[in-house]
């Protein structure tokens, strides 16, 4: 009898083996499952440059320049409002430009013949097409934030209200999302290459979009614009990239986007009559409602981020 019982036992234990086994293998999978989930890789894609050989003049252009300040000149009567020394203004200004008179490179490497483009910005894009309206704010601000030291500023909310904090990310900790559910785990080993910067930016551009940005912003008056603002309805936003104010305090903007599919960042031209420029008076985006670009807004769409620059 008892050599039979041992004979019965013997089963069991491999039975008990296996599942455990089983269980590992699971659990392993779950693991690696949620580590790849919450760690994503930001790859450059490959983007062309193309001649759009534009058969008209855009006003106050320098085709040889090759930042923002020296390709966009002020309007006639106009000089660029002041900008201190290190902020996000003066950031701008010098933000390397892109050949004059290309079409806009696309993240899959295609271009577009976009003719309301004044200036393309020589901004990478990451391959998977992320870097969309919203996205490309948010990457400006981050940029500013990291290239200047300041990276405990580096933090955005998801659409859902969630914050995803860089501070915390270089630290190993991750936003596990599923569906409108969203938590910071930790899934990682502390990191502070800019290969992982790259990789946080690529999380909240997964995850935040025009709803997110207005979470985080207030609806300001026209008259209060400056470099930094946007404007930002639930499906498009627009940047304030520059300014420039003439002897009677009137000003005028520049003003920059993405959009679908994820191109480089560039200035808006607008036509009027027969002169194209890439210069919005104040008077245009005071109206009640006003297009810039092919998107409408209205004057509550005007809103500073966070405590502005």
């Amino acid at each position: 009898m008892g050599k039979n019982n041992s004979i019965a036992e013997k089963p069991k234990g491999k039975r008990r083996g296996l599942r455990a086994v089983l269980w590992l293998i699971l659990i392993a999978a779950l693991l690696s499952a949620v580590y790849i989930r919450t760690n994503p890789r930001w790859k450059a894609a490959e983007l062309s440059v193309i001649p759009a050989n534009r058969h008209f003049q855009i006003e106050s252009l320098d085709p040889q320049g090759m930042t923002l300040e020296t390709r966009i000149l002020p309007p006639e009567g106009y000089t660029r409002a002041a900008a201190e020394e290190g902020s996000f203004g003066e950031y701008l200004r010098k933000y390397p430009l892109l050949p004059d008179d290309i079409q806009l490179p696309v993240y899959d490497g295609s271009t577009i013949d976009f003719t309301d483009a004044a200036a393309v910005f020589d901004i990478s894009l990451g391959d998977e097409g992320y870097q969309q309206c919203a996205d490309s704010v948010i990457r400006l601000y981050s940029d500013y934030f990291y290239e200047t030291g300041q990276t405990d500023r580096i933090s955005f909310l998801f659409s859902n209200g969630d914050e995803c904090s860089y501070e915390r990310w270089k630290k190993g900790r991750r936003m596990l999302v599923l569906a409108g559910f969203s938590c910071e785990i930790p899934a990682a080993l502390p990191d502070d290459s800019e290969q992982q910067y790259r990789n946080y930016l690529k999380e909240v551009m997964r995850y935040a979009g025009t709803l997110s940005l207005q979470k985080e912003s207030e609806v300001i008056p026209a008259a209060e614009l400056r470099t930094g603002d946007i404007i930002c309805n639930d499906t498009h936003v627009v940047m304030i990239v520059d300014e420039a104010v003439n002897e009677d305090g009137e000003k005028c903007y520049l003003i920059g986007q993405s959009f679908i599919p994820s191109v480089c960042f560039h200035i808006i031209s607008r036509t009027e009559g027969q002169k194209v420029t890439p210069w919005y008076t104040a008077e245009q985006l005071e109206k009640d409602s006003f297009v810039i670009g092919s998107f409408s807004f209205k004057k509550e769409n005007i809103r500073r981020w966070k405590d502005g620059f």
